[in-house]
């Protein structure tokens, strides 16, 4: 069967990674995210502000 709390190839751990690791992940995604948004946001207002005015 392999080692314990590996994948079949060897090479892939199960365990899960700690705490903080997920929540910098979390963080991180997150701030993309809304990163992301705001400058979609940003895009919009400057094109809509440039065809009214």
């Amino acid at each position: 069967m392999g080692v314990s709390r590996q994948g079949r190839c060897g090479r892939l751990s199960l365990k899960q990674p700690p705490f903080w690791q997920r929540l910098t992940w979390m963080a991180a995604i997150w701030l993309a995210s809304v990163t992301a948004l705001g400058l979609v946001a940003a895009m919009l207002r400057w094109w809509l502000t440039g065809r009214v005015g």
